[in-house]
């Protein structure tokens, strides 16, 4: 009795463990406490279909569908770092950048030149094993592009590359597959990049360390860069208002620190108007209660936007509680992986091989999308679908079309990102596929991947 016992102890705490390093629901904490029907739901619910074929496991291939009359769109989006482009009828064809190869290449380089410094034969914590890194992994060194734009021409695109130092502004023609690069410099981080053909001019988001996100102007040779918002904001998502007027639509929300300086929240998301030629500054749209992101008008005078409920960040009571609870299972889990450190140094084997799916590039378990952490498994696992494609947001994740008499009209839910080309086509993402929005034709499915993270439609 005593041994069977110990074995449901031990039985738990591992369904424990691997239920919090999982991110499996919150409830599961407490179900794996009642003895051995805890851990026998466990694995028939959650262990046993996770081993099935699953549509959403990560595939790195990407999947094109066969849309009606949309072949002469070309589309573009960001996933991940990395820029794709769809061209016609084609299916999606990564970007790859030279310069940003010849970072990789220059990095690898230099540890390689270095690499004696760490060798040693016989030496456990003197290599590189002790980092658990075999040989120079070129998937290590992040570069990443992290904004597109469509240019004068076509197939040509404006688009924002960085790595760990440094970052800049490029062209690239998408059928002949030249690069140029306009310039780059140190510390430059910048997102939401847009271009006015009439002007000749590209605004975009550039991202300061401090936290704040200020307007920026760029000629279309980037020469000139002058910063035309300031303070203590993050500004964002900058778009031309159509017309021979430079005006300007983004958003913007204000920063909340501590006593420190230290950034401790952001205030509700607003709709700013800015008239460069009389320095003129309109407050669009704003309510406390919602965050209005990724502002536009159509050719027809209609804005569009995403209204999504503004959350204020706080550390709930339920939340203590749960930390207090799974406190000792998190410690046994930090002492697991401190013994599966040194198996890892002296017999280079692990401890487990349950490492769940290789997927590559990013940990798809939390993501970033537009200022809010979303957990990605959950969201799949919970969230509703838009022509059977899963959603990463949620359904208040709204996108408006507003009317110049300022009535409203909710055209799609589960937004994540959009784009509106010249003729009135909205292309939107929500999170996991691109879809068309066509007044005659309704929603249809453009392409799915793995994450869109943002959408530019020409």
């Amino acid at each position: 009795m005593h041994l069977i016992a110990l074995i449901e102890i031990l039985a738990q705490i591992y369904f424990v463990a691997h239920a919090v390093q999982n991110n499996k629901p919150r409830y599961w904490v407490f179900i794996l406490l009642i003895p051995w029907i805890g851990f026998t739901a466990y694995i028939i619910m959650e262990l046993i279909p996770a081993q099935q074929p699953n549509s959403k496991t990560h595939n790195p291939g990407i999947q094109a569908c066969e849309i009606d009359r949309l072949e002469a769109r070309n589309v573009a989006y960001l996933s991940q770092g990395r820029l794709f482009h769809k061209s016609n009828s084609l299916p999606p064809a990564e970007i790859q950048s030279r310069f940003g190869q010849k970072i990789v290449d220059q990095t690898i380089r230099a540890q390689q030149k270095h690499e004696w410094k760490t060798k040693g034969s016989g030496s456990y914590f003197g290599g590189s094993a002790l980092w658990g890194v075999d040989q120079l992994d070129t998937e290590a060194v992040k570069v990443s592009i992290r904004s597109a734009a469509p240019a004068s021409g076509a197939d040509r695109l404006y688009f924002i590359l960085e790595s760990e130092t440094t970052g800049g502004l490029f062209l690239y023609d998408c059928k002949s597959c030249e690069e140029k690069r306009l310039f780059h410099k140190e510390n430059f981080r910048a997102r939401d990049l847009d271009f006015n053909s009439e002007q000749n001019q590209l605004v975009c988001s550039q991202v300061y360390a401090n936290g704040t996100s200020n307007i920026i102007l760029i000629s279309d040779d980037g020469v000139d860069i002058k910063e035309i918002t300031e303070g203590d904001s993050i500004d964002e998502a900058p778009k031309w208002i159509p017309g021979n007027d430079r005006r300007i639509l983004f958003q913007s929300s204000g920063i909340a620190r501590n006593k420190d300086g230290y950034v401790v929240g952001r205030g509700p998301t607003s709709i700013q108007a800015l008239d460069l030629d009389e320095s003129r500054l309109t407050n669009v749209l704003e309510d406390s209660r919602y965050d209005y992101l990724q502002p536009q008008i159509s050719a027809d005078g209609y804005m569009y936007y995403i209204r999504r409920p503004h959350e204020i960040s706080s550390y709930s009571h339920q939340a203590a509680i749960m930390d207090f609870f799974l406190l000792p299972f998190r410690l046994l889990r930090a002492f697991f992986h401190y013994l599966n450190f040194f198996s890892l140094v002296y017999s280079k084997k692990p401890l487990t091989t349950a490492s769940g799916p290789d997927i590559k590039g990013d940990d798809l378990k939390s993501i970033m999308i537009r200022g809010r952490i979303i957990d990605a498994e959950k969201a799949l696992r919970r969230g509703t679908k838009v022509l059977g494609v899963p959603s990463l947001v949620p359904a208040s994740w709204e996108l408006v079309r507003r009317s110049q008499d300022n009535s409203e009209e909710v055209v799609a839910q589960n937004v994540a990102a959009f784009d509106i080309d010249a003729e009135g086509l909205i292309a939107y993402s929500n999170g996991r596929g691109i879809f068309a929005l066509n007044p005659q034709k309704g929603h249809q499915l453009i392409l799915k991947d793995n994450l869109v993270e943002d959408v530019v439609i020409s």
